[in-house]
C-alpha cells in the first residue's frame, strides 16, 4: 500500500527500492454482502536528490458485492455477489521535497499521484477512469520519533453510470524508532465521501518495520475501519530491497 510507505521514506537515501506487497481486507462496505479484497503488488521507488518517483502494479482478487471496488468505493451498479480477479489500476507518484531544515529534521513535500485505468471495469476491478491526487506532506523528527502527515485533494474520473465527488483527504501519524533496526507507529486517515449518501472514509493503521543488511526491510500493518467506506479490518505486509 502506497500510504503506508510514507513514514519510512521521510529520511530515505538516494537510490532504487523494489517491493513486493500482500494485502487482505474484509467488510460489508454498506451493503448486505461481505466483500473480501486480496492483492499482490509490485512496487518500484527511485529517489534522486529532492525528487522521488514511485510505480505500483497490483494484481487483485475480489469476492463479494459486485458494486464494491478495491479501495472501498461503490458504484451505482447492483450489489449482487460476484468473484473477479485480474490486473488492478497502476499507481504512479512523483514527489519533490520543497523545504527542509539544515539537518533534515523538518520538511515539506509536494506529491502528485495518478491512478491509471488499467483494471478491467467490466469485471468490476476499477472504474475505467483516471484519478488524480495532489498532496502537501510535512514531517518533523523529534529524537527517536518522526511525526508526519498529509493534506490533499483528489479528482475522480466519472463513469457513464456514476458521478463521483472530488474530495479532500488527509492523514496524520508517527513512527518511533524502537531499536536501530526496528520501528513502529500509528497513522489515522480520512477522506470525504465519493458519492452522495455514502459515508466519509475513516481508518486507523498500526504498523511495524524491521530491517536487516544488506538493504532488506519488512513492513507489516493492521488497519481498522470506522465507516462503511472502509474495510472492517485489513492487514498486509511489504518486503523491500534497496539498491
Amino acid at each position: 500500500m502506497m500510504l503506508l510507505l510514507i513514514s519510512s521514506s521521510v529520511h530515505a537515501a538516494d537510490g532504487t527500492r523494489v517491493s513486493l506487497g500482500a494485502y487482505y481486507a474484509t467488510g460489508d462496505y454498506g451493503t448486505s454482502t461481505t466483500t473480501t479484497v486480496e492483492s499482490l503488488s509490485l512496487g518500484i521507488r527511485h529517489k534522486s536528490g529532492p525528487w522521488t518517483f514511485r510505480v505500483a502494479v497490483p494484481w487483485l482478487r475480489i469476492r463479494g458485492a459486485a458494486n464494491v471496488l478495491p479501495d472501498g468505493q461503490t458504484t451505482a451498479g447492483p450489489a449482487t455477489s460476484r468473484r473477479r480477479s485480474g490486473l488492478g489500476d497502476i499507481g504512479v507518484t512523483a514527489g519533490r521535497l520543497l523545504w527542509s531544515d539544515s539537518k533534515g529534521h523538518k520538511g515539506l513535500s509536494l506529491r502528485g499521484k495518478m491512478k491509471l485505468p488499467t483494471a478491467d471495469k467490466d469485471e468490476g476491478l476499477g472504474t475505467g477512469e483516471t484519478d488524480v491526487t495532489i498532496e502537501l506532506a510535512p514531517f518533523a523528527s523529534l529524537g527517536r520519533t518522526t511525526v508526519f502527515g498529509a493534506i490533499g485533494y483528489r479528482k475522480y474520473g466519472d463513469t457513464a453510470s456514476t458521478d463521483y465527488n472530488d474530495v479532500w483527504l488527509g492523514r496524520i501519524g508517527f513512527s518511533r524508532l524502537l531499536t536501530p533496526s526496528q520501528s513502529g507507529g500509528l497513522m489515522a486517515s480520512y477522506r470525504q465521501n465519493t458519492r452522495a449518501g455514502n459515508e466519509d472514509k475513516r481508518s486507523l493503521m498500526a504498523f511495524y518495520t524491521i530491517k536487516w543488511k544488506p538493504g532488506w526491510k519488512l513492513q507489516s500493518y493492521l488497519i481498522k475501519g470506522f465507516s462503511d467506506a472502509t474495510a472492517d479490518i485489513a492487514a498486509g505486509a511489504s518486503l523491500m530491497k534497496e539498491y
